[in-house]
């Protein structure tokens, strides 16, 4: 391809791709924003004629990007304007790619709400990461309640880890989520950290939520042959669950 040859083409799996590029080059808050939001693109044409004059552009194209999300992200991305264009063009390569970015524009989704997802670099937690998020903008929160069950089920193994509290028993088989989670409730309690009776009785009470939890995995989500969750009450099991996840989060740090 010599230096006027373009494929004119978007990197494929956009929104995960960037965010990556994005988090490895020190923007990591810009990059879990650009993850919980949905982008459209439309190539307008030559960028010579789309104000594009200066420099050797006569032959690449004028991009326009769209992107869809909440409020908070998109504040955020609003913020952060001059980067993620900035940022964005890098990652296109203009030099192979031939698209030039005429203007981003950020739209609230109607369809939109927000979780929170402890941020993990290895590729298993990005992949589930990425399929949750993905059902969530498509407004399906029934297809995140299994990959959910799964990611939470992970980093409670890896948080225990952590911590030296077995993820097993004797014959090596692997302890519920419910379990898990209780062990790590009562390892938190022991070293004190918790400020407040609030959230030590809310703990409790969660690990009974945690067994329903996977109740609900096997016998109301999309991982066997199931008359799955109503939209609504998935949409409840799935912020009750992240809530409890964010603060396992912020407590382990």
């Amino acid at each position: 391809m010599n230096q006027y040859e373009f494929d004119y083409e978007i990197p494929e799996n956009f929104i995960l791709s960037f965010s990556r590029f994005l988090q490895e080059n020190g923007r990591q808050e810009i990059g879990m924003c650009v993850r919980n939001c949905e982008v459209d693109f439309n190539i307008l044409g030559y960028a010579y004629y789309n104000g594009f004059r200066n420099g050797d552009n006569w032959n690449k194209k004028a991009l326009d990007v769209t992107i869809f999300g909440n409020e908070n992200d998109l504040t955020v991305l609003r913020n952060n304007q001059r980067i993620l264009k900035d940022t964005m063009e890098k990652f296109l390569r203009p030099s192979k790619s031939g698209l030039l970015i005429n203007r981003i524009e950020f739209v609230i989704s109607t369809n939109s709400y927000d979780i929170s997802l402890p941020d993990d670099s290895a590729e298993s937690f990005d992949v589930l990461s990425a399929d949750i998020h993905d059902a969530i903008k498509k407004d399906q929160p029934a297809l995140v309640l299994d990959r959910l069950h799964t990611y939470i089920t992970k980093y409670l193994r890896k948080l225990c880890n952590a911590h030296s509290i077995p993820v097993c028993d004797e014959r090596g088989n692997f302890y519920p989520l419910h379990s898990l989670f209780g062990q790590l409730r009562r390892y938190y309690e022991r070293n004190s950290a918790f400020q407040s009776d609030f959230v030590n009785t809310t703990f409790k009470a969660s690990t009974s939520v945690f067994e329903r939890f996977n109740a609900i995995r096997n016998d109301s989500s999309y991982a066997h042959v199931n008359d799955v969750l109503n939209k609504a009450e998935a949409k409840y099991v799935i912020s009750i669950i992240t809530a409890i996840l964010q603060l396992l989060k912020d407590i382990d740090n």
